[in-house]
């Protein structure tokens, strides 16, 4: 039920904001760089520094996280977190 009106709310304010994918490299022993990988055609970056990057990407969230994991090292992909938000348009 709680889950449900969520649904509902979150709908009514899509249309004033943009779905983003946050990536936390909290638990990841190195953080990668943006620019010297093939990371940047997952979407459009708002945040790519530190322990939590933030991403806006026409892809949904398997097919984003897919994309993001192909271009780390085997080693540090099961210490990446991914989870939805939403920012408001400007």
């Amino acid at each position: 039920m709680l889950s449900d009106i969520l649904k509902k709310v979150q709908h009514l304010f899509r249309a004033g904001f943009e779905k983003v994918y946050i990536v936390s490299f909290e638990d990841c022993p190195m953080i990668p760089e943006l620019e010297a990988t093939p990371l940047l055609k997952c979407g459009k970056w708002y945040v790519s520094t530190g322990k939590e990057w933030i991403c806006h990407s026409d892809l949904e969230l398997p097919a984003f996280e897919w994309e993001f994991l192909q271009s780390l090292d085997v080693e540090i992909r099961e210490t990446i977190h991914f989870e939805v938000s939403y920012l408001p348009f400007q």
